[in-house]
């Protein structure tokens, strides 16, 4: 077992599951940074004023899929998968907040 820190790692890895019409869901695994929840509030305030893709790249430093991780890239992923964003978000906080669902 890993030794437990004040401080949390500056990022961690989750596999999302993305709906995928037609098809099985896709799993990316994603890098995700860690925020204390006090800067992690002024993002959320922040996602009121400028869209799901800024507060995702906020907390995404990077996937597992062949195409580089940057905005435009992002971009594509949530318009041809409507779900993805909610996907990222939930399975990002359930992974926080300790929430981790159990095989």
């Amino acid at each position: 077992m890993a030794k437990f820190k004040l401080i949390a790692d500056p990022t961690f890895k989750c596999k999302v599951l993305i709906a995928r019409p037609g098809q099985e869901d896709g799993s990316v695994e994603f890098t995700f940074k860690h925020y204390p929840v006090n800067e992690l509030a002024k993002f959320e305030d922040e996602l009121k004023n400028n869209g799901i893709i800024d507060f995702i790249m906020k907390i995404v430093a990077g996937w597992s899929l062949n195409d580089e991780f940057n905005q435009d890239n992002m971009q594509i992923l949530l318009n041809n998968y409507p779900s993805a964003s909610q996907a990222i978000t939930t399975t990002y906080y359930k992974e926080l907040f300790g929430q981790r669902e159990k095989n």
